[in-house]
């Protein structure tokens, strides 16, 4: 037995042990079920404060031990974004302007800490978020929510059950931008009792699952939430498993050593593709992998030369080196956006003598180079290398010489928080979160959302732009709204402040005996509903 297969094994057996001794105290008892889950992080997991985490590793994990008032149906399969449906608060309504939303908090719900969750207890999640008077209030989560709470005029208890969000506009698009998994609600009392950076350290929401502590760096396990107000989960608890590499992964889940990969990639589809333990699904969230440019620094400053490294990438390539298990993407709008209007051209074709030719027009002197960041791995990204590799090859026949620095997933997001530096021309990521809405194009590219503000990390301003994002947001006419958000990915399309490259179908496997993970268009799943036969 290899020595990371020791060490799965050992962190199954000490959650089994763990669990059976909580089970015996009557804690952590799965409906009878005394199973564990074993899913494979798919890399480092950070602290579990989901109102200041960035990235998909970290969100899947406070998935289980946090939630927010409303959330995507996960439970039903669908080719368009999930439908928004209660959670925390029973009910929702909106006043005839638009502007003011009233929930309803469900009654009865308690935090693992034994705090009743009321109105009291999601306002000052939101003071949190918002307050800057607030003993809890927190600058990071404060920088990493502004693209929800921004619009906010207030937010308030104006009931012991019923909390109040007034708006400065209306914006139709704000029950989707709830289910955020980063709009979670922490335990009031978690808050006062841990602040700052150390609440992620010690978890505590409403979720199916709990955990007491946190140490980075190790293996995760939580124990089933028994008093789960949608009844006890139907597996005793979950281990999330520091894996990363794509074949000792594949192998660990074939015999049965771990339960899911949540992101699969080509080589372990085809690893695992028609053995009878394993079960390949493709939920295809909207989704879009890309090179975010530093627009403020050469040569990529020359929005000619960002148009030519558009021109420059074939893509097709691409989607044959990941197996066909992605898209084209050639603009900003992915498919499954509210946005996306199928049949529509794709602003950006493979076509080296244009880019050529926009190259000699933008004045930029050859050979160029270009130095941008990469993961080595992590969720969706197990095959970067080799990508980067095409691109590195694409753009040589263009005489831009592509210098890559390979880093892990995680230090990755923390180097292109802040925005890039000058001297750094950009990374290659991608982005699923909310990439569902229309409103996903002003969070990526809008002026206003650069650093610390914001994720527009590549500096891009448009000041056109400005205008009909305010109009998309305000529009309560959906049709009105789409048509709005196409006309400003015509713009964002011109600048090219990214390299579009991919949208990829997003693959999971899970063993066999596994049920309850449906083919939902999302990169979440429901573990309350989930069972280990």
């Amino acid at each position: 037995m290899t020595m990371r297969k020791r060490r799965v094994l050992a962190a199954v057996l000490v959650a089994t042990s763990l669990l059976g001794v909580a089970a015996c105290s009557g804690v952590g008892q799965g409906g009878g079920d005394q199973r564990v889950l074993v899913i494979a992080s798919g890399g480092e997991i950070p602290a579990l404060d989901p109102q200041s985490i960035s990235g998909t590793v970290g969100l899947r994990v406070t998935d289980a031990i946090y939630e927010t008032l409303v959330r995507e149906d996960l439970d039903t399969q669908t080719k368009t974004a999930p439908e928004v449906r209660p959670a925390l608060a029973e009910s929702w309504n909106v006043s005839a302007d638009g502007r003011v939303y009233t929930f309803k908090i469900r009654d009865g719900v308690t935090f693992h800490d034994g705090t009743s969750l009321d109105a009291a207890a999601i306002a000052t999640n939101f003071d949190r978020l918002m307050d800057d008077r607030s003993p809890v209030y927190n600058q990071i989560a404060s920088a990493n929510m502004k693209f929800v709470t921004r619009w906010i005029a207030s937010a308030k208890a104006t009931g012991d059950l019923t909390f109040t969000i007034t708006l400065k506009k209306p914006f139709a698009e704000l029950p989707r931008l709830l289910t955020d998994r980063r709009m979670a609600i922490i335990s009031p009392v978690a808050l006062a009792k841990y602040p700052g950076d150390a609440v992620g350290r010690h978890p505590d929401g409403t979720g199916p699952f709990r955990i007491e502590s946190v140490e980075q760096g190790t293996d995760l396990h939580l124990e089933a939430n028994v008093t789960y107000w949608r009844g006890a989960p139907k597996v005793d608890g979950l281990v999330f498993v520091n894996m990363q590499d794509p074949t000792t992964t594949a192998m660990a889940l074939q015999t049965g050593e771990i339960d899911v990969i949540p992101s699969a990639s080509a080589e372990q589809i085809a690893q695992l593709q028609g053995k009878s333990a394993a079960v390949v699904q493709y939920p295809a969230p909207a989704n879009q992998y890309f090179i975010r440019l530093n627009t403020k620094t050469a040569p990529t400053d020359n929005p000619q030369f960002r148009q030519a490294l558009n021109y420059a990438i074939d893509r097709d390539g691409i989607i044959a080196a990941v197996d066909g298990m992605g898209q084209i993407m050639g603009g900003p709008i992915p498919v499954g956006n509210d946005a996306f209007q199928e049949g529509a051209r794709q602003r950006y074709e493979f076509n080296p003598d244009e880019a050529r030719r926009l190259i000699h027009a933008s004045g930029v002197q050859l050979p160029a180079v270009v130095k941008v960041y990469a993961p080595s791995g992590g969720p969706g990204f197990s095959q970067a290398s080799q990508i980067m590799s095409l691109v590195q090859q694409d753009l040589k026949n263009v005489d831009v010489q592509l210098d890559v620095e390979y880093v892990e997933f995680t230090s990755l997001v923390n180097l292109e928080a802040p925005g890039y530096k000058n001297g750094v021309n950009g990374s290659f990521n991608g982005w699923t979160t909310g990439a569902d809405s229309g409103y996903w194009l002003e969070r990526m590219f809008g002026a206003d959302q650069i650093p610390p503000a914001g994720v527009n990390r590549g500096w891009y301003v448009n000041t056109d732009l400005a205008r009909i994002f305010d109009q998309a947001r305000n529009s309560i006419e959906p049709e009105t709204r789409r048509g709005l958000y196409r006309e400003a990915a015509d713009i964002i399309a011109d600048d090219a402040p990214w390299v579009f490259l991919y949208q990829d179908r997003l693959p999971r496997i899970f063993r066999a005996n596994i049920t309850g993970i449906h083919g939902t268009p999302s990169v979440f799943v429901d573990y309350a509903t989930i069972s280990k036969s």
